[in-house]
């Protein structure tokens, strides 16, 4: 399978395109770092189009929401996949880290498209929601999850189900704590 991710290069779009490539996947890494800002949608769009998986991962204000938007469009009529990374902050009233009020809201806006677009004839759409994942630097393991580890478990879930014919629409996916 042809699976493009953005945000490839660090984080949680590094740790799942080398576990989707060490099971075989052909990976089109999509970033800042090799001239695919997402904020230019129809450029990342293009390199996305021929693939059969889409992981959207890479958030920039809301060009992750605009780039869903044009994918779903692009892909009507098809059972490509596309899976949305947001975060488990979503699922609180207010965010509860200072400075990312931005972030909750864009990550909000994402997962109310992602309900909208379903509704679609196209593309099937998985909503991630990570959990506190090590993906900054100064990060531990424990408490945050390492990367690969998370993106080998989410990978292994979806996987399974595809192979059982069953269907994960949402999935909040994160740490165990331990009191």
């Amino acid at each position: 399978m042809k699976i493009a991710i953005t945000g490839h290069s660090a984080g949680i779009g590094q740790a799942l395109a080398a576990v989707y490539a060490e099971r075989g996947h052909e990976i089109v890494g999509l970033s800042r770092r090799n001239g695919f800002n997402i904020r230019v949608v129809p450029k990342v769009a293009n390199a996305i189009q021929d693939c059969d998986m889409f992981v959207s991962n890479a958030q920039a204000g809301y060009a992750q929401t605009e780039l869903l938007f044009e994918m779903v469009k692009r892909w009507h009529d098809t059972r490509k996949e596309i899976i949305v990374i947001s975060t488990v902050m979503t699922q609180h009233p207010i965010s509860y880290l200072p400075g990312l009020e931005e972030y909750r809201v864009q990550k909000v806006a994402l997962e109310e498209a992602v309900r909208q677009l379903r509704s679609k004839n196209g593309p099937k759409i998985t909503l991630v929601r990570p959990g506190y994942v090590a993906t900054q630097e100064g990060q531990t393991v424990p408490p945050a999850a390492d990367p690969k580890n998370w993106a080998s478990v989410l990978v292994h879930t979806l996987e399974m189900a595809r192979a059982n014919k069953l269907d994960i629409q949402d999935i909040s996916l994160g740490p165990l704590y331990e009191s």
